[in-house]
């Protein structure tokens, strides 16, 4: 049987090693200190072959498969060691070309090594091989050709690590619907959720934040066999906070009669110690304007700022995000706005339209330009009629009556001008709503 690699961080699904229980509960088997001898022969057959071809490791796990009291973990084991070694092709050559040119040359079989030697003679000289080389390069493209030139790591206790949460994420590839019932940083939990582009709910008691029940994609049109991929990835970040456990509804199917059943997968940072390290890579901006801000709870609903920036004495709430919650960002900012100031802020990909009205920047976050535009937009000490003489308030005013309804044009126009339609158009008399994912100036 062919090694099986599965996905790019998880086990194909039919090495999900769990324990089911009777009332409903599903656990993840886990490898540690008792059950590393597992690990120690696996291992011990990778680094016994460095410089053999893949198939000489796949002959070697096949006999170890076969005396061992579970195959199962055999080949999952097998399966991180693969991710963690380096092949290559035996011969770095052209495989394809060099194929046509040998049967080209060769198009009468020899009869002796000499003979060999001499048909293949030109090709020799081509490609600057030797004889040897060229039979071994033949077919350096396929997969159990491939040599093993060194395993990047022999520490057992790291496998078991990586097997232990990889086991984690393949239950999770069957999850439909997860929660996550503690946090230590809550705001990075909803960021990770963001991130993934998943769906989500928050639960209060009124005053504090209970659980976040997460759901499927945001886009309605994503393949919904896929869901399962994103928990996985979800819990790869989760499980790096100090504190955290989720509760997953994990759906599996009975390989037998077909039947479907829904298992409760419950787990923790008590489980963290049989994962591996981990650390938080999100790399704060250090600006002393800026600083990271706690969840809101406004009216029994919670909400997720990112930032706060001080403008005059005024908080303002940021809220970083991307198009893809654009409708939720405004259902959000139209709860708020009556209690706090909140801004969204909206990170854009490189062909990605800026939104009309909305702050924009492309890739990565200027934090000094946004600074100069909420100080522009709420500082105490700014007016219109400071800033623009007379005549030229009522030039604008009759350009923009000229252009209004069309929103882009009037917001394209005031920008060109120099000015912020945030800032400007309420003073004219107009006011700026969403209508669904639109933007919109209407009069007041």
């Amino acid at each position: 049987m062919a090694h099986q690699e599965g996905g790019e961080r998880v086990f194909p699904s039919e090495l999900m090693i769990a324990r089911k229980t009777k009332n409903g509960l599903i656990f993840p088997i886990f490898l540690s200190g008792e059950n590393s001898d597992y690990i120690d022969n696996v291992l011990d057959i990778f680094t016994k072959n460095i410089g053999n071809k893949k198939e000489i490791i796949e002959k070697n796990l096949k006999e170890l498969e076969a005396k061992s009291s579970n195959n199962k973990i055999i080949r999952a084991i097998s399966t991180v060691i693969y991710r963690n070694s380096i092949f290559e092709p035996p011969v770095s050559v052209n495989a394809p070309e060099l194929r046509y040119d040998v049967f080209k040359a060769a198009r009468i079989p020899p009869l002796d090594y000499e003979e060999k030697i001499e048909i293949l003679k030109d090709v020799m000289e081509k490609y600057g091989l030797t004889y040897d080389e060229i039979i071994s390069g033949l077919y350096a493209d396929r997969d159990n050709e491939q040599v093993l030139r060194a395993v990047k790591t022999d520490d057992v206790w790291q496998i078991a690590r990586i097997y232990n949460l990889e086991q984690i994420e393949t239950i999770l590839m069957k999850c439909t619907e997860l929660r996550i019932t503690e946090a230590s940083d809550w705001n990075y939990a909803l960021r990770s959720i963001k991130l993934l582009g998943l769906l989500y709910e928050t639960h209060t008691d009124g005053e504090n934040l209970n659980f976040i029940t997460v759901t499927g994609p945001v886009s309605i049109f994503e393949n919904t066999e896929r869901y399962g991929t994103r928990f996985a990835m979800l819990i790869e970040k989760l499980y790096k906070m100090d504190k955290w456990a989720i509760d997953a509804d994990i759906k599996i199917k009975d390989k037998y009669d077909k039947s479907e059943s829904v298992y409760k997968l419950k787990i923790g940072d008590n489980v963290s110690y049989y994962l591996p390290d981990r650390k938080i890579n999100e790399d704060t901006p250090s600006y002393s304007f800026l600083k990271k801000a706690e969840p809101l709870i406004i009216k029994n609903n919670v909400y997720f700022p990112d930032y706060i920036i001080n403008i005059d004495g005024k908080d303002v709430y940021i809220n970083i995000s991307n198009l893809r919650y654009l409708k939720q960002d405004s259902k959000t900012e139209n709860e708020v706005k009556k209690y706090v100031n909140w801004e969204n802020v909206y990170v854009l990909r490189d062909k990605e339209k800026m939104i009309p009205g909305s702050i924009c920047f492309y890739n990565d976050i200027d934090f000094n330009a946004l600074k100069r535009y909420l100080e522009e937009k709420y500082s105490n000490n700014i007016s219109i009629k400071k800033e623009i003489d007379e005549y030229s308030i009522n030039e604008i005013k009759k350009n923009i009556e000229k252009l209004y309804p069309d929103t882009e044009k009037i917001i394209n126009y005031i920008e060109s001008e120099g000015l912020i339609p945030e800032r400007l158009l309420p003073a004219l008399g107009y006011k700026l709503k969403w209508r669904g994912l639109d933007l919109i100036i209407v009069k007041k």
